[in-house]
């Protein structure tokens, strides 16, 4: 394999084991998760794209790798921001509610 497609897979691999992670804790969805995983993937596909083809035109190993981390942070942020909920709060609202009741409980 070239080194592009091994990147852009390696790239990947957050996105997808958040969008699997999700389903697995998040499972309250409804029928959103038909549409909204195959969006969530497409839009990081093109992200990832996109980062992809502008990093080979830069020479700056740290202008590269800061593209690279956020391009990979925002992914993950889309997948989480994309998942939907029934009927439940969204997950955003869910994990600030269990990292800060967690950070309350310790602090205590």
């Amino acid at each position: 394999m070239k080194k592009p497609v091994i990147t852009f897979l390696l790239a990947m691999i957050p996105s997808i084991v958040t969008i699997l992670l999700l389903i697995e804790y998040f499972p309250y969805t409804g029928l959103g998760r038909i549409v909204s995983i195959p969006i969530t993937l497409i839009l990081n596909i093109a992200i990832l794209l996109f980062s992809l083809l502008l990093t080979q035109k830069l020479k700056s190993r740290g202008s590269k790798s800061f593209i690279w981390i956020a391009a990979i942070t925002i992914s993950v942020l889309i997948a989480v921001l994309m998942h939907p909920q029934e009927y439940l709060p969204s997950v955003l609202t869910q994990l600030r509610d269990l990292i800060f009741s967690q950070l309350t409980t310790v602090l205590i």
